[in-house]
């Protein structure tokens, strides 16, 4: 079995799960119907933007 044939079972998964956000569903129904490496790079430059922006607020040390 391929590892896109593996993950796709997670991501539906996650679609159908009712304690995900919707905003996750549909960005992650969104990221899947992209390019894999750009919605990568995509997402892991929004969560090092969030990521950021939590410490800032709780007034933590920035992330190495």
């Amino acid at each position: 079995m391929s590892a896109a044939a593996e993950t796709m079972p997670a991501i539906q998964e996650i679609l159908e799960d009712p304690a995900v956000s919707d905003w996750l569903k549909a960005a992650l129904a969104e990221a899947i119907a992209r390019d894999p490496v750009d919605a990568l790079n995509d997402a892991l430059l929004l969560a090092q933007t969030l990521d950021d922006r939590m410490r800032e607020i709780l007034g933590l040390e920035p992330a190495e």
